[in-house]
């Protein structure tokens, strides 16, 4: 990945980089905040009539599919809600004015047997009549988002690495929730200055590590964030939401 290793105004730049770097990490704290306040959470239909009846609905929709927190994709995309327009045999998907997202297994199924109304067909006309529609808030990976382009035109247009090259960082910034450009922000230029990394015993020059370790590194530490993610599910819903975004 080309970049500009040499600008004119490097004073304005030295007083620059550590505004940014306040303003990333600023970015990170809040994108993930965010996210863990809504990231949806695994609820009841009894949950969803409280809910209703209090409320605190603002926001619903039908998911034939949806994704959970068993595979941990790239940090900056949103959770994947397919939308639907059948109620039954489906995902509903609900968020309250605190933020909140919920979900829960809606089935065709009469619980009481009488051939009658569905549970949720029971509960639908309780839901606001205008609250049909994407229940889950975009503002963590907007966030997410412009952390990503703020580093990358970094990456690209200023200094150039010591650690690794360019490639390198660009890949490791696809590691789960952030955590390849916290270490980016942590250990390498422009926001610190590493130790020259030893030189190749053939041509002599510091031997950076390259774009294949980085992708290599990406895969490994997304492989391994997916089993602590699939531990942690052993805590409360509230504290590891069983959707992450």
């Amino acid at each position: 990945m080309a970049g500009v290793d040499a600008l004119p105004g490097a004073g304005a730049r030295s007083r620059v980089f550590p505004v940014l770097r306040l303003v990333l990490l600023g970015l990170w704290v809040a994108w993930a905040l965010t996210a863990w306040w809504t990231a949806p959470r695994t609820a009841t239909i009894d949950q969803a009539r409280a809910d209703a009846a209090a409320g605190r609905v603002v926001a619903f929709e039908f998911a034939s599919s949806f994704d959970d927190a068993d595979t941990v994709s790239i940090w900056f995309t949103p959770v994947e809600v397919t939308s639907t327009s059948q109620m039954a045999d489906s995902v509903l998907v609900w968020r309250t004015g605190f933020g909140r997202v919920h979900y829960t297994q809606v089935t065709s199924i009469d619980p009481s047997g009488t051939g009658g109304w569905t549970e949720f067909e029971m509960l639908l006309p309780s839901f606001p009549a205008n609250a049909e529609g994407t229940s889950i808030p975009p503002l963590a990976p907007v966030l997410a988002t412009i952390i990503a382009l703020i580093s990358l035109l970094i990456l690209v247009w200023g200094p150039a690495p010591g650690l690794g090259t360019r490639w390198f960082w660009f890949w490791l910034g696809g590691i789960p929730f952030g955590l390849g450009v916290l270490l980016w922000l942590r250990a390498e230029r422009p926001w610190a200055e590493p130790e020259p990394p030893a030189p190749d015993r053939k041509t002599g020059q510091p031997k950076r590590y390259d774009g294949l370790t980085g992708l290599l590194l990406m895969i490994l530490c997304g492989i391994v964030l997916s089993l602590l993610v699939a531990l942690l599910r052993a805590f409360p819903e509230w504290l590891v939401p069983s959707a992450l975004p």
